[in-house]
């Protein structure tokens, strides 16, 4: 038996449209997030399945396929089942423990047309459970939707209701009916500027990550951006742009910047994915002073979140391009860090790399997080960068952070060195 039925989001049609890269590659895995949350001491098993249940009662997507044979994919909703939650033992009570066994759960794929698009177990210690860990489908929920189902869990674990919440079917209806053709004809617009050696699908090299976590270089960030009126997002994209102009020997690059789509106070709260995939082309003038630099990326990013909820279909149509939106650099600003790293970690101590499976998509991915310090992340396939250039890239992003306060990088030039 189903329930309702209907037309997909904008953001959940962006992720139908870019897993036809993954899984022509043979990776449907890749759309597979981990998400790991603390479970309230005292809590059993039977609380947290019941706690699983009421947040697929609560958010229509949890509980949602898609029908992907005709021309318009749609969503179909069905019935929340309340079923006990596996139990794995973890060998040690640390969150890396219950990422390992997350691992094994996350490489398998989920067939979003006949499946729940995602599975959750209760990772045990001696026992008792203490974390749920869940492996969520990007088109289930984006970063911002994770953050909201892990506050809710931790609600109805401390018996709490939930009030009504919005649904991706009731976003579908209105994005339908209002056609957001001003996005369409900014895009079309634009289309030109943008290069096509950065939509570069055909990569299917290892993928690598170089991070490091760097607390003055946090604090200068928030100072330049101040002095030239950006945010702290925006400077670490132009920065992010100049080192890796250099490393590439490039003078112009076309970013694929991530639209969380959630500024709407209505929809801040829906659980689905909101994300979509907006480009930005950057011209990297070694003489141009840096802070008016920052200030013209500072726009044409705002420019391309304005204009950052449409449907990819109709402009792929208007444009004859299979997936317009997809390139293959991206950059992504988390926000907020989920926790500090420990002290003594790689990732504070120096560089921290980690591995990936992934072997198609995107080829280059600058990452920013802030916490108590700024987290950089550069991931980049090995036909683009080696191993070395990723770690070399993310000190450099740092060291320009501070070269900018205290005065020292004085051009684009320096920026990139």
């Amino acid at each position: 038996m189903t329930g309702r039925t209907g037309p997909v989001t904008y953001g959940q049609l962006s992720v139908i449209r870019s897993l036809g890269l993954y899984l022509a590659a043979g990776q449907p895995e890749v759309a597979n997030q981990i998400t790991i949350w603390p479970v309230l001491a005292g809590a059993t098993v039977a609380h947290v399945s019941k706690a699983c249940h009421q947040l697929a009662i609560a958010h229509e997507s949890l509980r949602t396929t898609y029908d992907l044979h005709g021309p318009t994919p749609q969503q179909v909703v069905h019935p929340a089942r309340l079923e006990l939650l596996d139990e794995l033992e973890l060998s040690e009570h640390s969150m890396d423990a219950a990422r390992s066994l997350a691992a094994a759960w996350a490489a398998e794929p989920i067939a979003i047309d006949s499946e729940m698009p995602w599975r959750a177990f209760v990772a045990t210690y001696g026992g008792e459970p203490v974390y749920l860990v869940a492996i969520i489908h990007h088109i289930a929920a984006d970063n911002g939707a994770s953050l909201v189902l892990e506050t809710q869990f931790g609600q109805l674990l401390a018996g709490e209701a939930l009030p009504e919440q919005p649904q991706p079917l009731e976003l579908a209806s209105l994005q339908r009916a209002d056609g957001r053709h001003r996005a369409i004809e900014h895009w079309i617009d634009v289309w030109p500027s943008f290069h096509r050696e950065d939509r570069d699908a055909t990569d299917a090299s290892a993928r690598r990550r170089a991070s490091i976590y760097d607390e003055p270089a946090l604090t200068a960030a928030m100072a330049v951006a101040g002095r030239a009126g950006v945010s702290v997002q925006s400077l670490l994209l132009a920065v992010g742009a100049c080192v890796l102009g250099r490393a590439l020997g490039r003078s112009e690059l076309t970013l694929g910047l991530m639209a969380a789509n959630r500024l709407d106070e209505r929809w801040a709260g829906l659980v689905s994915s909101l994300n979509q995939c907006v480009p930005v082309a950057v011209r990297l003038d070694p003489g141009a002073e840096p802070l008016s630099f920052a200030r013209d990326v500072h726009l044409a990013g705002l420019t391309g979140y304005a204009n950052g909820s449409f449907d990819v279909d109709e402009l792929g149509a208007r444009l004859g391009e299979a997936d317009p939106t997809f390139f293959s650099k991206h950059f992504n600003y988390l926000g907020p860090l989920p926790s500090e790293p420990e002290h003594g970690s790689s990732v504070r101590t120096g560089v921290e790399w980690r591995p990936s499976t992934q072997r198609s998509g995107p080829n280059l991915h600058l990452v920013g997080a802030v916490g108590q310090g700024l987290l950089i992340g550069v991931g980049a396939s090995e036909r683009l960068l080696s191993d070395e250039r990723l770690g070399v890239m993310a000190g450099s992003i740092a060291r320009g952070l501070r070269g900018l306060e205290d005065g020292s990088v004085r051009s684009v030039a320096e920026l990139g060195g």
